[in-house]
């Protein structure tokens, strides 16, 4: 012993080098090879069902978009088979509402005291998106009273059902006019088309 200090061989200083060397020997090649390849396999996973995510997101729209207009078609089927049978009905007042416009067709509908009136047109023209047409009972005492509010499809027809609200010997015509696209609770202007019931 010298100064105070064993004497003999004293223990190797282990560097920097020498760790990250005994590291590799612990962790394998073939290990970082498999942690590389099980990234790459997980990010492809993650891609793939962000994939699937969006295209399950897209037939879901794709879905609801298919039942609304199965919704829509159901509900035009039930129009028509309402119309018609107001129109076929025995019990029905066939009524032509003629334009004050010569270049417009005629209307036709169909007045029944219990399934109300039904409203059937061709050829109509296409409205402003600001205007609408409103249907409109005209009692022979009394202000008119609002019944339906309609536009023609995209094909210029037109085919409803409205409620009779007044008993028929108490109506005295039947008047469509244009008004704002919400409706009017009384008539704007003079009647576009007119029949006479009673």
């Amino acid at each position: 012993m010298k100064n105070g200090k064993p004497s003999g061989d004293t223990a190797p200083e282990i560097t920097p080098a020498a760790k990250l060397s005994a590291k590799r020997e612990m962790f394998p090649m073939w290990a970082w090879i498999a942690a590389a390849v099980l990234a790459l396999v997980t990010g492809y996973a993650i891609r793939q069902m962000s994939n699937e995510n969006t295209q399950l997101a897209d037939l879901r729209k794709q879905m609801k978009l298919a039942t609304m207009q199965n919704q829509a078609l159901q509900n035009q089927l039930e129009q028509g088979r309402m119309v018609a049978s107001v129109m076929l009905s025995p019990d029905s007042m066939p009524l032509k509402l003629m334009p004050k416009d010569k270049n417009m067709p005629v209307v036709h509908a169909y007045l029944h005291p219990h399934m109300g009136v039904a409203i059937t047109a061709d050829q109509m023209p296409t409205l402003p998106s600001a205007m609408t047409l409103q249907l409109w009972f005209v009692p022979k005492k009394g202000s008119p009273m609002s019944i339906a509010i309609f536009r023609p499809d995209s094909s210029g027809q037109i085919s409803l059902v409205a409620p009779v609200k007044m008993p028929m010997n108490e109506i005295a015509s039947l008047t469509i006019t244009e008004e704002p696209a919400m409706g009017s609770p009384q008539p704007t202007g003079p009647p576009a088309w007119m029949a006479q019931v009673n």
